[in-house]
């Protein structure tokens, strides 16, 4: 109770500062249970209490995620959307995967890295939009779409490489290897039709037989329940639970009461399960083994998360006949890591993918993305530079 207590309270006033100073709430829970962890100030440990309650904030933080997509903007996101963010996962993960090599020598690790720096955390981005009044220009646009469907193929892409690893490193060897991967492809494809019934029938069904207001909170439990069902089915196929419970929020956003279980299901998450989870990580983070070499480390993969997303997004863009201004602002705009990156190495350290020298530099690469991707973004949208950058030949 002390230990959870501490936590709300310390992950709170993190958040608070964090706001302060105009950056995400994610980056002051995060240097808070750095803090309070054995690293620092030796206030909380991370014990099995505490595993549980963040495994079930990462459920609801990315049910919630699912709540939020608009189908509709997904649908609507075109050629130039998707091309940007295939673009854009596949010159992290190659630049990634290729860069883990100088570290390590075992290819799942090496993978899981690329992997990790796929990921995008668009809420920054549309903070700082917002702010500027740039939303709904044609990069801001494209900003938003490409970024949903980052996230959607980022999913698939971790839930396939978590299977095909335990697949191929189950011990099995020859014929058994081969019939343990068809068998996790087969799981796969099966989850995959589900996704697709899940998003097409589920909103059809639920919305004939829509519940009165009385009936709401009712309702508000059986949607947590069903997200818990999905991440368990997901997490029993050998996809990553995550990958189920966005699914459960996919299929539930043109639920006709989104927006009361998109309330309830915020409030929950991130006054309390979600801030659990962000100061596990940073409790988890054991900062004392920090050394040259993941020094070396952190500024590579800092480098390989901003060239990737700067060069593929906005080559990507270059390519649909944006303006360069409009390149470089769609680059930068899809620069910042977040909770996905997080979330995708705390996955790969539960399955001992990757180790501690790889955990601690992706949390150092989710808070300077986080912190410069707001300045370079207002410097890509200012007038001054967008002229001189498309004048220029």
């Amino acid at each position: 109770m002390i230990d959870i207590a501490i936590i709300l309270i310390f992950t709170k006033i993190g958040g608070l500062i964090s706001r302060k100073f105009k950056m995400p709430e994610v980056l002051g829970a995060l240097i808070a249970g750095v803090i309070i962890g054995p690293a620092v100030l030796k206030l909380v440990q991370h014990t099995e209490s505490i595993k549980l309650l963040s495994d079930l904030g990462v459920i609801l933080l990315m049910f919630l995620a699912g709540l939020e997509t608009n189908l509709d903007e997904l649908k609507k996101a075109g050629k130039t959307s998707f091309a940007i963010a295939v673009v854009g996962i596949l010159l992290p993960l190659v630049l990634g995967t290729a860069a883990a090599y100088l570290f390590f020598t075992d290819f799942w690790e090496n993978l899981f890295v690329g992997v990790i720096l796929t990921a995008t955390s668009v809420s920054i981005s549309v903070e700082t939009l917002t702010e500027l009044g740039k939303l709904n220009t044609r990069a801001g646009v494209n900003i938003l779409g490409a970024a949903v469907i980052d996230d959607v193929l980022g999913l698939i892409l971790i839930s396939v490489v978590l299977a095909m690893s335990k697949a191929l490193e189950s011990g099995a060897s020859g014929a058994q290897a081969v019939t343990s991967l068809l068998f996790t492809f087969v799981k796969i494809i099966i989850f995959c039709v589900i996704a697709v019934l899940m998003i097409a029938v589920v909103p059809k069904f639920i919305n004939k037989g829509v519940i009165s207001g009385s009936h709401k909170r009712d309702l508000l439990t059986f949607c947590i329940a069903l997200a818990l069902l999905l991440a368990f089915v997901s997490e029993f196929l050998g996809i990553a639970a995550i990958t189920g419970a966005y699914l459960c929020g996919l299929a539930l956003s043109q639920f006709i009461h989104r927006e009361y279980i998109t309330k309830n299901i915020k409030a929950i998450s991130s006054g309390f399960l979600s801030l659990i989870f962000f100061a596990s990580v940073g409790i988890s983070a054991d900062i004392k083994s920090f050394n040259l070499k993941v020094l070396i480390i952190t500024l590579v993969m800092f480098a390989i998360a901003v060239i990737g997303k700067l060069i593929g997004c906005g080559g990507a863009a270059r390519l649909f006949k944006l303006s360069k201004s409009e390149s470089l602002q769609i680059g930068v705009g899809m620069i910042s890591r977040g909770e996905v990156a997080i979330i995708t190495a705390n996955i790969g350290m539960q399955n001992r993918i990757i180790s501690e020298e790889i955990y601690i530099p992706t949390l150092i690469v989710v808070i300077l993305t986080t912190i410069i991707t707001p300045a370079l973004l207002k410097m890509a949208f200012s007038s001054k530079h967008s002229s001189k950058l498309d004048s220029a030949n």
